[in-house]
């Protein structure tokens, strides 16, 4: 009933917010590339993510995808290991702004719901995140077989503070246009809650669907929608709605993805 009587003009602004998400992806995907010299027209790489978001469709978690995205740079430039460091660093600087826009919503929201279990959640995640990047783009390694190759590739990008600051920016605004997306969707429902809650629970929820548990992070997603929700006084079957909602946007959006697929010879 709760997605029947949605509101659809409000549920096409949430639609176009999705896509939105998919053109900052890019933005702060290319700049990654081109430290490796690989240089990719931005549509092009607009048209290896609408790809692997299509391909998520089909792979464990949220992120399934991103094996996709190394496959298509890696054929297009013929550099791999850059192609995955690329992935992997855009992945990495993502999370690290979704924990510090949950944690930050957390200081700010008194009462925000969920108590301990999302301290914990947020906490663990943000620690994880922080413990990544310090290793991953500040250590040094050495180039001893193809991992070692591979790491000295995301090693590299600690010579480029000025361009990991810019990509994290832009990943800030990832999870603002993604939130907002999320926020619409439950306003178009007949949901309105404090923003920060949404701030608080939409990283989270995306952190955990990165776990690989399920196919796209089916069951684990809507489970911490009705949980993380459910704390803030939504019932059951409005959350799962909700989390059903943004589910087929977003993989109403994969469908380009699907027919770009398709074309290919």
């Amino acid at each position: 009933a709760a997605v029947l009587q949605s509101h659809l003009p409000t549920l096409l602004i949430s639609f176009l917010m999705v896509n939105m998400c998919m053109l900052v992806s890019v933005l702060k995907w290319r700049p990654l590339l081109t430290v490796h010299k690989v240089q990719i027209p931005l549509a092009r790489l607009l048209s290896f993510y609408y790809v692997s978001l299509f391909a998520n469709n089909f792979l464990p978690s949220s992120i399934g995808g991103d094996a996709m995205r190394i496959y298509d740079v890696a054929k297009s430039s013929g550099k791999p290991k850059e192609a995955a460091a690329s992935v992997i660093a855009e992945r990495l600087l993502a999370s690290l702004a979704l924990a510090l826009t949950a944690a930050v919503a957390l200081a700010l929201a008194s009462g925000a719901g969920g108590g301990s279990m999302i301290s914990w959640l947020v906490g663990g995640i943000l620690v994880f995140c922080l413990a990544a990047t310090a290793i991953l783009f500040c250590c040094s390694f050495r180039e001893d077989g193809k991992v070692g190759r591979w790491l000295c590739r995301l090693g590299n990008y600690k010579e480029h503070p000025g361009l990991l600051l810019k990509v994290l920016m832009l990943s800030f605004l990832f999870q603002f246009v993604l939130v907002l997306a999320n926020v619409f969707i439950f306003q178009a429902i007949g949901v309105n809650i404090p923003l920060l809650k949404h701030f608080l629970f939409i990283p989270v929820i995306m952190a955990v669907s990165m776990l690989p548990l399920s196919i796209n992070g089916l069951g684990i997603r809507e489970g911490m929608y009705v949980a993380l929700y459910g704390n803030a006084g939504i019932d059951t079957a409005t959350a799962l709605a909700g989390s059903l909602l943004f589910f087929t946007l977003v993989t109403a959006t994969s469908l380009a993805g699907g027919v770009l697929f398709a074309l290919r010879k």
